[in-house]
């Protein structure tokens, strides 16, 4: 696998990936445009923003002639928000790398957008706020998480926002959101698969090149106090409670994060961790979980989320509390931090496989912190030489009890979850 860097005529960073056996190519732009950056009274512009690149461009004259322009080749199509970051992506066969190079320029720079296109889409975003809000498990993070981790900031609320905050949004905001934040100094383009540099080269010239740089824009903080450390949003119309359990870590550029993620496979990053096995075969307690830490330009967070029987939330609260006490004193020996480490290599290496794993695994080095990448085999190397000693540091300096915070969404009260703490 090689990779090569270079910038276009305008300032974009183009990173190319070849030396995989593959007859498909992925373009992927990442964009440091995400919710973080919505203006405070236009809350949700960015993830609308988003959905606004699928309706009408310049050459495809409405949303399907623009869907079937990939989708003929047996293609996709697809884009995310989160907090930092948009990614719009195109996966299609590699003789077909100038269309969708094409029909991704575009959705990101020759937009039409019409009223009348904003008005149908908001239908759209409120259907996924409902959907989003309906399940617990989804609900946790824009209703309890973000509310409770970013408590003072604009990111303490859904990060699609309400469906008041959809109201409100014009085609001049989406102009607006489009034109302060999709520059050349804040976007990186990737194109992984067999095809030839200077190809590569000459499409991105052709189509992305129309930009412009602009000045660069004001980073909103998202670092909060914590003044309260719980959160419950009571439901009675779930099936299930959702709970969260987590510690404020590190920024991106820190690299803590690598430490801190061994720690998180030491919580339950895989079946056989302490946690999993007392929660599942001890007391089949839970039968979902997701452990993971979310690393941001300027603040980041180690989470332990499960969804639980209503009658079970206190009970599984107070084993995690408890895991997370054991990490905190460093009660484990070098045995349990290698098989995490393993894991997590073993995890890096089977889950490299097509182009497209290696943008995900490179993307944000190169968007918020490229003095510092790592390659593959760099980033291995780094991980196998992380300590008991280093784990047990940042265990003893992030997890510990005072910067815990838990919340719950279903069956619970903000009364119930601070009793645990």
């Amino acid at each position: 696998m090689i990779t090569k860097r270079k910038h276009s005529s305008n300032g974009i960073k183009l990173v190319t990936i070849t030396g995989l056996p593959t007859q498909a190519v992925t373009i992927s732009v990442y964009i440091k445009a995400g919710c973080r950056f919505d203006p405070v009274n236009r809350l949700g512009i960015a993830h609308f923003t988003e959905h606004m690149a699928f309706s009408k461009t310049k050459s495809f004259g409405n949303s399907q002639i623009l869907a079937r322009a990939i989708e003929q080749y047996g293609g996709s199509h697809w884009a995310f928000t989160w907090i930092d970051h948009q990614n719009h992506i195109v996966h299609l066969p590699k003789e077909h790398f100038d269309i969708g190079a094409k029909v991704l320029s575009e959705t990101l720079f020759d937009l039409m957008i019409e009223d009348s296109e904003v008005e149908k889409e908001k239908g759209v975003i409120k259907e996924e706020i409902l959907r989003n809000r309906s399940d617990p498990s989804k609900a946790i993070w824009d209703y309890v998480w973000f509310p409770l981790f970013f408590q003072g900031t604009p990111m303490a609320r859904p990060y699609s926002g309400t469906e008041k905050d959809i109201n409100l949004i014009t085609s001049q905001d989406v102009q607006s959101f489009v034109k302060r934040n999709f520059t050349p100094q804040d976007m990186v383009i990737f194109v992984a698969g067999e095809i030839e540099q200077k190809d590569v080269e000459d499409i991105v010239e052709k189509y992305f090149v129309k930009i412009i740089s602009n000045n660069e824009k004001r980073i909103p903080n998202l670092i909060s106090d914590l003044k309260n450390p719980t959160l419950a949003l009571q439901d009675e119309n779930y099936h299930q409670s959702s709970l969260v359990i987590g510690v404020k870590t590190v920024p991106f550029t820190s690299d803590k994060k690598y430490a801190l993620e061994i720690v998180k496979e030491m919580l339950g990053g895989y079946f056989g961790a302490p946690l999993i096995y007392k929660l599942r075969e001890e007391g089949g307690l839970i039968y979902t979980w997701e452990a993971f830490q979310d690393n941001l330009i300027d603040t980041g967070y180690l989470v332990m989320n499960v969804s639980v029987a209503h009658e079970n939330v206190a009970r599984v609260s107070e084993k995690i509390l408890n895991e997370f006490e054991r990490l905190s004193r460093g009660d484990f020996l070098e045995e349990e931090v290698e098989t995490a480490k393993s894991h997590l290599v073993g995890s890096l290496l089977s889950n490299t496989e097509r182009g497209r794993d290696y943008i995900n695994l490179y993307a944000l080095q190169e968007l918020i912190d490229p003095n510092n990448f790592k390659e593959l085999n760099d980033l291995i190397e780094f991980y196998k030489k992380i300590s008991l000693g280093d784990i047990k540091k940042v265990a003893a300096e992030f997890i510990k009890k005072e910067n815990i915070l838990l919340g719950a969404i279903g069956r619970v009260d903000n009364d119930q979850l601070s009793s645990l703490l």
